[in-house]
């Protein structure tokens, strides 16, 4: 199997059902699947940053004002 649990005390592979190391008895067993979710998560946060900065832009644009119809007739006189 290509995803197997670890002790992260001794690094021996162990099975996902044991509640600690059988050879240094360490309860801390690492998961196959925490690099993967940091990946994943780490990747929806980028693109949540990028859509409200493009939002934010979009909001924030300078949009030329055309002078109403009274203002140019104001001005000619």
């Amino acid at each position: 199997m290509l995803y197997q649990y670890h002790c992260a005390c001794c690094n021996k592979v162990v099975e996902s059902t044991e509640k600690e190391c059988s050879s240094c008895g360490s309860h801390n067993i690492r998961s196959p699947y925490g690099f993967w979710i940091l990946c994943i998560l780490t990747c929806l946060a980028a693109v949540i940053l990028f859509k409200i900065s493009h939002v934010y832009l979009q909001d924030h644009q300078d949009v030329p004002l055309q002078p109403s119809v009274l203002e140019v007739i104001n001005t000619r006189k």
